[in-house]
């Protein structure tokens, strides 16, 4: 035990109580020492290692003591990360502005920037993104001078790109900008409310209202469009207006004239749409009188099923004007009419519609299209089956129809630009005055709504110069 003692304090470097030993002679032996044991020759002598020795080499502890495992570095950092630092206590805001400390508003100041640092990146990527047509934009107010091509092109694509990301609040700020400087172009207020349409109804009827009424009075295609759309839901009044409203400042179209009487039709008022055809007759001339009277003799003879007031009519225009062959092919056609036949619309529909799925020509398949448009215009009582054909004819055979057109102005100018031929030529016996009769205005824009007649100047030649220079 002493041993042990003193080579534990060796080891701890601490001083003995021990006597030293002296140093002993060659041959001398200690008392104490053990008796020398001889070693026979041939054997190593294997040195004993002392108890310190051994002591300092091994890693057990010394008797009674534990084991103490100091921690891993890395795990005692680790630990020391993970572990969240105490944060200040924040203190209460004061409720005046004036209030706060220079510390607390540079606190306010910078969780704002926090919160704004998304926003503002957001923002930034979608100025990006129209940043190209912001600069297309190069008269942004209003001028009575025409825009031009490239700037229409840049506002339309900027609406159509808008418009696509779903954002109604965004869109509709964007067509009030775009209306500023397109004020006078019909398409641009068309899309517009077609755009409204499925949002807010009512503010769908202001917008046609603002359009018609204050910055395209003399724009028929909207005004259709208005008349339209207040008819299907059910405004007949508005309706009525909308069409009062555009044959005022443009008499004489024929589409309005037309969808005039169809409305009155359609409402039961059948004597009001003949009175509105008879009037067209007695204000018209020429062939144009011709026309509007097979309108008026058809109305008698379809709707009201009186055809003998057309009839009376008919034989006094061909008294009066000798050289109409239309007006005695029909008179010839009256006398073969019987008076117990109606018109049954579902079927004459089916009949135009086997004609449309046949194997004619695509030009033949235009005629029958547009014979369909003009039938379900003076018969149907559905405004919904009136749009549905208008915007087949236009999809599907509008540009078989302009071929089948073009021979026929080039054989009207060699003859002098005769168009008496069976009632027929431009007319398409007599139904429709031309291709462009149910709108195919170019720069019109949308659907059904816009089918407005540009007649031939032969039949309304002051009305189109008129129209031309409004436009």
């Amino acid at each position: 035990a002493a041993a042990t003692a003193q080579a534990v304090a060796l080891a701890a470097g601490l001083p003995t109580d021990q006597p030293t030993e002296e140093p002993m002679g060659e041959g001398e032996q200690s008392e104490d020492a053990p008796p020398a044991v001889e070693i026979p020759e041939g054997e190593e002598i294997k040195e004993e290692t002392p108890a310190a020795e051994s002591m300092e080499t091994s890693d057990a502890p010394p008797p009674g003591e534990e084991e103490v495992v100091p921690p891993p570095v890395a795990e005692k950092e680790q630990e020391e990360e993970e572990e969240p630092t105490p944060k200040p206590p924040t203190e209460p805001l004061p409720e005046s502005y004036e209030d706060l400390t220079t510390k607390q508003e540079a606190a306010v100041r910078e969780q704002m920037l926090l919160d704004m640092a998304p926003i503002h990146e957001r923002v930034l990527g979608e100025i990006e993104e129209v940043q190209s047509f912001e600069d297309g934009i190069k008269r942004p107010y209003f001028h009575v001078k025409e825009l031009e091509r490239v700037q229409l092109k840049n506002w339309k694509n900027y609406l159509d790109h808008v418009m696509a990301k779903k954002n109604n609040a965004k869109t509709v700020t964007l067509f009030e900008r775009c209306l500023i400087a397109c004020a006078l172009y019909e398409s641009f207020w068309i899309k517009y409310a077609e755009f409204m349409r499925e949002i807010d109804v009512e503010e769908t009827s202001k917008i046609y209202r603002r359009a018609c009424m204050t910055h395209l009075p003399k724009k028929p295609q909207v005004h259709l469009n208005w008349a339209a759309f207040e008819e299907q839901r059910g405004q007949v009044a508005v309706a009525r207006e909308a069409l009062a409203h555009i044959d005022t400042n443009m008499p004489g179209l024929i589409a309005v004239i037309l969808r005039r009487a169809g409305l009155e039709r359609r409402c039961g008022n059948k004597q009001q749409g003949a009175d509105i055809l008879k009037a067209a007759v007695e204000a018209s001339k020429g062939s144009t009188r011709d026309f509007w009277t097979l309108k008026y003799l058809n109305y008698t003879q379809f709707v009201l099923d009186q055809p003998h007031l057309g009839q009376e009519l008919l034989e006094a225009e061909v008294e009066a004007s000798q050289n109409s062959m239309r007006l005695y092919a029909k008179l010839l056609d009256m006398q073969n009419y019987k008076a117990q036949n109606n018109v049954d619309v579902t079927t004459a529909v089916t009949i135009f519609q086997k004609a449309l799925e046949s194997k004619l020509s695509a030009e033949e398949k235009a005629v029958f299209s547009h014979r369909r448009l003009t039938f379900l215009e003076e018969h149907s009582d559905s405004i919904e089956a009136i749009i549905i054909a208008y915007e087949d004819h236009m999809k599907n055979w509008k540009p078989a129809e302009k071929k089948r057109i073009e021979p026929m102005k080039d054989n009207n100018k060699k003859m002098g630009g005769n168009n008496k031929m069976g009632g027929g030529g431009r007319q398409y016996g007599g139904n429709y005055n031309n291709n462009k009769h149910y709108g195919g205005h170019n720069q019109g824009g949308g659907g059904y709504h816009g089918g407005y007649n540009q007649h031939q100047q032969q039949w309304y030649p002051q009305q189109q110069q008129n129209y031309n220079r409004s436009y």
